[in-house]
């Protein structure tokens, strides 16, 4: 019997302390996705999409991470092709991720939908994939129509009756013409429209046709370094009308590829946060700030649109693994998500009817001075 009690008190011991062992052990890292365009036609766009993950990764590891598990980014440049895309995200999910950020085109982002059909959740910045509410999809931008009333509103501001308009032959482009046709001519806006194809390199014979005595702006919806080539076309042509840009374009790689060859006046279509003075809300307002300051510190620039959109990405991913048992439950994720404000540089608000977290109330129309983008004035 006694050597029976000592065994039972060494197995006991060993169990507290194995159990203390186990508990001192730290937590498995969360697990978070991302396909990025870091190389190709739309690496200006991945880039400085990824730079944003990478720092917010980085801070939350260096506070410790959350309730003591600390998190392992995992990114695979898709260099902007949709079936480099769907292999990574493959891979990915292979990995254990427990979220994906989607930090590419919108042909890439729709080649992967299929793929989390059942999860895991997938947070993603472009403004063209408008996800709908059954999906696991979240989309933090606002959607291409949110941008074009926006525009149209500052058009109408302004007196504007006709508008010539370029966009790309690839998905953004058909996305953004269709919001165009639906948007411009219902406000009284007169629209010309020439398509380019992405891997074009002078854009003269689309800009005159849509540019004429009466087209008081133009708007070019190409996103990405093609971009440049409308712009380029543009100065070379000696075209005096002010030039407007897309959303993705208010970057300052974009304006470092540009900046020789800007026309009179570029103006673009962006997110109030963009310019934090702009914001209203206080929280809000701080946290744009904030974060400001502390993407100057480590890259040196001012944070752009780009950045701006991540910031809302990483933003949501952070709020689903603090207040998210399980992240890799894609119906928990979901279910909170589309039931609670995300608090970030804007307030996010999806809901049962809706996977878009913005609309065209957090959108202005800026204008490039002096190397920084400010709130457009008038057009006279």
């Amino acid at each position: 019997m006694k050597l029976k009690t000592s065994s039972l008190g060494v197995i006991a011991s060993m169990v507290v302390m194995t159990s203390s062992i186990a508990h001192a052990q730290p937590s498995e890292p969360f697990v978070i996705g991302e396909v990025a365009a870091l190389s190709g036609p739309a690496a200006t766009v991945g880039t400085r999409l990824s730079q944003v993950s990478k720092m917010w990764s980085e801070s939350i590891n260096k506070a410790g991470g959350i309730d003591g598990r600390t998190v392992r980014l995992i990114t695979c440049n898709d260099e902007g092709r949709p079936e480099k895309a769907v292999a990574c995200a493959r891979d990915l999910i292979a990995q254990g991720s427990q979220l994906l950020l989607a930090h590419t085109l919108t042909s890439s982002v729709r080649a992967i939908m299929p793929i989390v059909t059942n999860g895991p959740v997938m947070i993603v910045p472009s403004p063209n994939i408008s996800p709908t509410p059954d999906s696991y999809v979240f989309q933090v931008s606002p959607t291409d129509a949110h941008l074009t009333k926006a525009l149209a509103r500052y058009l109408q501001e302004n007196n504007v009756e006709t508008l010539g308009m370029i966009a790309a032959t690839d998905s953004s482009g058909e996305v953004g013409v269709i919001s165009a046709k639906e948007i411009f001519p219902a406000e009284g806006i007169d629209l010309k429209i020439a398509r380019i194809d992405l891997r074009s390199t002078d854009a003269s014979s689309q800009l005159a046709s849509v540019v004429g005595d009466d087209t008081k702006i133009v708007y070019s919806t190409y996103s990405g370094a093609g971009a440049a080539t409308v712009v380029k076309s543009y100065y070379n042509l000696g075209l005096q009308q002010p030039l407007v840009v897309s959303y993705a374009n208010l970057s300052t790689a974009f304006v470092d590829v540009v900046k020789d060859m800007l026309p009179p006046r570029l103006l673009g279509t962006s997110a109030s946060s963009l310019v934090p003075e702009l914001v209203t809300n206080p929280d809000n307002k701080q946290r744009a700030i904030a974060f400001t300051k502390a993407y100057e510190e480590k890259y040196g620039e001012r944070p752009d649109m780009v950045n701006l959109i991540s910031k809302l990405n990483v933003d949501t991913v952070e709020a689903v693994l603090r207040n998210v048992q399980d992240p890799s439950d894609a119906k928990a994720v979901k279910q909170y998500l589309q039931s609670h404000p995300i608090p970030s540089i804007h307030t996010l608000r999806f809901s049962p009817t809706s996977n878009v977290g913005l609309d065209e109330g957090d959108v202005v129309i800026v204008e490039l001075k002096d190397g920084q983008w400010t709130k457009a004035g008038p057009l006279n």
